[in-house]
């Protein structure tokens, strides 16, 4: 499976090194090519011309305008300009019938390009104000110094979740529980077109969403992390990296 090329779409605020290694550890393990995307939506049909597969990587909050609401005083710093490239990308990637594969930040994404929306942060709802969590993200920046130094990953909020069945991370895991990392303060509100929740937190947060009838997971744990905890998340990168590299042998014999 070596060789096969995946755009990844990443952002470099507030990650510094982490960003060039973080999501792109795993799919190298997992056989693939990660190639950062560069955030000019005019190159995108090129981009996605040469890749077999898009990542949506972690990153600061959407702007909420992009899925009609005014900002929270709770809201998080945001990244318009990367918001205008994705919700383009999101599209344009399932047009090409390309896999993807959204993290935190990328799940919420792939909810907005569909029509969904946001909850601003998990505070704000009555069944969520207990949700594990990390305000300013203090443990998290433990966890990417500690994962860029090849260390141990150190103490952080965690939380349990419940996975649906048949569903793309069941189908990975074989598990209908497990227990994931909590950075995320945001989360999903009303569903985008035909996605579906695949996975919950115990006070309903959906951790993980699925496209229905195609190659798409979003989920919202720092899923680049979590297979070092728990091995069997590898198997959601290997499912990524061989429906990329299915979609690219389809592709070539269209061609030929």
């Amino acid at each position: 499976m070596g060789g096969v090329l995946i755009g990844v779409s990443a952002s470099q605020h507030d990650f510094g090194d982490y960003g060039g290694v973080g999501m792109q550890r795993p799919l190298v393990a997992a056989g693939a090519v990660p190639v950062t995307l560069a955030q000019i939506p005019e190159a995108i049909d090129e981009a996605l011309d040469q890749v077999a597969g898009v990542v949506l990587a972690p990153g600061r909050d959407m702007d909420p305008s992009s899925y009609g609401q005014q900002p929270d005083p709770l809201l998080a710093p945001i990244e318009p300009r990367r918001d205008e490239f994705e919700l383009a990308l999101v599209p344009a990637a399932l047009q090409r019938g390309l896999p993807i594969l959204g993290v935190c930040r990328g799940m919420q994404v792939l909810n907005v390009a569909l029509g969904g929306t946001l909850i601003q942060d998990v505070r704000l709802t009555a069944a969520s104000r207990e949700h594990a969590s990390d305000p300013g993200w203090k443990a998290w920046k433990r966890v990417e110094r500690a994962s860029l130094n090849g260390e141990p990953i150190p103490e952080h909020p965690r939380h349990p979740i419940a996975i649906e069945a048949p569903s793309i991370l069941y189908s990975a895991l074989r598990t209908r529980e497990a227990t994931v990392n909590s950075f995320h303060h945001q989360a999903v509100a009303e569903l985008g077109e035909g996605l579906r929740a695949t996975a919950t937190a115990p006070d309903g947060v959906a951790e993980a969403i699925e496209l229905d009838g195609y190659p798409a997971l979003g989920v919202q744990f720092e899923l680049q992390e979590e297979w070092k905890i728990d091995g069997r998340f590898t198997a959601v990168f290997d499912w990524f990296v061989a429906a990329a590299a299915a979609q690219l042998r389809g592709r070539r014999l269209s061609v030929s």
